[in-house]
């Protein structure tokens, strides 16, 4: 559901891009992609910290070593692929050439991929023009960066729900002060390359919707009764479905803490979703499932689904009718399926097999 967000969003972006007609100018579109990495952020909180809590708590400890072996035999193998198509194979094929881009990965080829190799993607965001389907790449470095945190702040707290909560406000506030104190119309810091790279950088470390999955996590492992009983209730699970819903359709924006408020939002939603005994929503099929476990792939690969669905509503259709806008959109979602699916089983399969000698708390069914 996340990935469908993001795709929703790309296919739109990417059509504008091409000269096409597009609804990228309707502001809620571009919110979609963003809010759909926001998601990835919360189940990313709540599945690691849980995880990591119930080896500290069953087990005695965290084994670092074997919790940064598993992460990288989880995301390494497709994210570097993905790294070299963008850099060094997309940029010299005519079929996946991007208008405006394209032309500009060359420059400081040198630094984008020492910055791409060291998995600094958000880092690379913000000071180089966007990489043709490396876009989406920010949010792993994000993802990377808090995998190394974690596991140190878990394992050394006593406190999990305080520390939870300093770290995420800290992180808010702080990113919050470098909007409020670089606005030209207060002057306060100088508007420069350095503040500008300062601000833009902490909007997308969203470390703190991830400390809000956290939250969540604990307190399912800790069986808080009182505010269980609050959140699996129907009225507020309802009320947490239909408020979601009703924001991204609108894509509606909250002053000061949009994705905190819907990280809080999907915090409910994820809870509920876990306790499949009292959520009014089950998403339990068997093809949501297998879509659900080749998401990564889905995500990573989807860029270059659009463009092919882009191409191929060329060839078909007339680009002013409507028919190009569904049939693009309906390749790129199929294209990506089967492109994820490929790097599930041929490519990401056999290091999932050498990370389960490492798991120390079983994750899946």
């Amino acid at each position: 559901m996340a990935v469908l967000l993001v795709i929703v969003d790309h296919v739109e972006g990417f059509r504008f891009d091409f000269g096409l007609s597009s609804f990228w100018g309707n502001p809620a579109v571009p919110m979609l992609g963003q809010l759909g990495v926001t998601l990835f952020f919360v189940l990313s909180g709540f599945l690691i910290t849980y995880l990591l809590l119930e080896e500290k708590e069953k087990l005695g400890e965290i084994k670092f070593g074997a919790f940064y072996l598993r992460r990288v035999l989880r995301i390494w193998p497709l994210y570097y692929v993905v790294v070299i198509l963008g850099l060094f194979v997309f940029p010299h094929l005519d079929f996946f050439f991007f208008p405006h881009q394209t032309p500009l990965v060359s420059q400081s080829l040198g630094m984008k991929t020492a910055l791409y190799a060291f998995i600094l993607p958000n880092v690379a965001k913000e000071l180089y023009p966007a990489v043709p389907y490396l876009s989406q790449a920010w949010s792993i470095g994000v993802e990377e960066q808090f995998y190394i945190i974690w596991p140190v702040l878990v394992h050394f707290s006593r406190s999990y729900l305080r520390n939870f909560v300093l770290l995420a406000g800290g992180v808010f506030v702080v990113a919050q002060l470098s909007w409020a104190l670089t606005t030209p119309q207060r002057h306060i810091l100088p508007i420069n390359e350095v503040t500008d790279f300062i601000k833009n950088f902490l909007f997308f470390f969203r470390i703190q919707c991830m400390a809000i999955g956290g939250i969540f996590a604990l307190v399912l492992l800790r069986n808080w009764t009182g505010i269980l009983s609050v959140l699996t209730s129907r009225l507020v699970q309802a009320a947490a479905w239909t408020l979601t819903l009703a924001l991204i359709v609108r894509g509606q924006t909250i002053p000061y803490a949009t994705h905190e408020m819907y990280s809080v939002l999907f915090g409910v939603l994820v809870l509920n979703l876990a306790q499949t005994d009292t959520s009014v929503v089950s998403l339990r099929h068997k093809w949501l499932d297998y879509l659900g476990r080749i998401s990564y792939g889905l995500y990573m690969l989807h860029g270059i689904a659009v463009v092919v669905g882009i191409r191929v509503a060329s060839l078909l259709v007339a680009d002013a009718s409507p028919a190009h806008h569904l049939l693009t959109f309906l390749v790129a979602v199929v294209v990506s399926i089967l492109l994820a699916a490929l790097s599930y089983h041929y490519l990401e399969t056999p290091f999932l097999t050498i990370k389960k000698r490492f798991a120390r708390i079983q994750s899946g069914s």
